[in-house]
């Protein structure tokens, strides 16, 4: 018995460094691909980037002499951004931050040099992995769709607005607050706020953490923005909800919820992780170690005369313990220690002599 629980350890532990070398190998992939894809959009802005400086440069040495650049492939396209920069790349997890704003929040852009800093639109769908935000009516570009995609659409426009991604850190909360003065209700900025699990949240991981502004006292609690109710259209195939309310099994103390032979099925019997075994199966395993003791006891019955003087020298020299040094045996040792060191003494002195 105690070797299956050590080959149980084992295999447990062995298992467990599996998955971590597994999740270590797929973090090392999810690196290699936000990289790949943050490569692929800096080339598409360092080209646009570049092409823009050499199309200004020519217009102010040419003036009326300047190229037309909206012509042929890039007649319609010619001043879009690439589809492929709609979407920012994924944060490392120990990069991401929650920063209290859902989708429905009323936020203004506050980041120096951006073009739509200082407007107010509401937030359409916020990607927390990419720490990005898309604003309803802000900050839209126009957009070259590619090719292949027109292929299936009716509508086969190249070219189309859509709201480019912001940065959560570069928009702060807005909602409305009463003046502590006037007690009219204005627009205010949210600095910073602080989120609290508080009531049934603390035990639920699914609900969302209150939200407070930080550094107020008494705290201000913000509000999540309302949703609209979901609306459920019943079709005949569904199952009516008095069906699926009414109790058709009722366990009793008299038998079993379920048949005992069913665990087998929903495990495997002869797993090499189970640690949980029946007291059948731990009887036998006990007896199997019961018969290679007495296994191993018959065979030290079996000992030649010459195995038991050894073993009877041992045990009388295991009954003496260890030897103590007399006081006559430690003058000898002196003496002989004495008469080594005249010796070694002689023959120093004689070879310095001869040096």
């Amino acid at each position: 018995m105690q070797k299956l629980i050590r080959r149980t350890a084992l295999v447990k532990k062995q298992a467990a460094r599996k998955v971590v070398a597994r999740q270590g190998k797929s973090d090392s992939d999810d690196r290699k691909l936000r990289l790949n894809q943050q490569k692929i959009i800096n080339i598409s802005i360092r080209n646009d980037t570049r092409a823009a400086r050499l199309a200004r440069h020519e217009d102010w040495l040419l003036g009326p002499l300047a190229p037309k650049r909206d012509v042929g492939a890039a007649r319609e396209t010619y001043g879009t951004l690439d589809a492929r920069r709609l979407r920012g790349v994924d944060k490392p997890k120990d990069q991401i931050k929650d920063w209290g704003i859902v989708e429905g929040d009323r936020i203004v852009v506050i980041q120096d040099g951006h073009r739509e800093r200082g407007n107010i639109g509401k937030v359409r769908e916020v990607r927390k992995e990419a720490q990005e935000c898309f604003v309803t009516g802000l900050n839209r570009a126009d957009v070259a769709i590619p090719d292949y995609l027109l292929l299936n659409e009716l509508d086969k426009t190249p070219v189309r607005p859509y709201e480019v991604p912001i940065p959560l850190s570069a928009v702060r909360l807005v909602v409305p607050l009463p003046h502590p003065e006037t007690g009219a209700l204005r627009d205010v900025v949210i600095k910073e706020l602080r989120l609290k699990k508080t009531g049934y949240a603390q035990l639920s991981g699914d609900d969302p953490p209150t939200r407070f502004i930080a550094g107020v006292k008494p705290a201000i609690q913000i509000p999540y923005p309302e949703k609209a109710p979901e609306e459920f259209e019943d079709n005949e195939i569904d199952t009516l909800r008095i069906e699926v309310e009414e109790r058709t099994f009722v366990p009793t103390l008299l038998r079993p919820p379920m048949p005992t032979g069913i665990i087998d099925e929903l495990r495997n019997k002869y797993s090499k992780f189970r640690d949980r075994h029946d007291d059948a199966f731990i009887a036998k395993k006990m007896e199997e170690d019961r018969i290679v003791d007495e296994r191993k006891r018959s065979i030290r019955k079996m000992d030649t005369p010459l195995k038991e003087l050894h073993r009877k020298e041992r045990a009388e020299r295991k009954a003496r313990g260890k030897p103590v040094l007399s006081e006559e045996m430690l003058a000898q040792i002196g003496e002989v220690m004495a008469k080594n060191a005249v010796q070694l003494s002689s023959a120093s002195a004689l070879q310095s002599a001869t040096a």
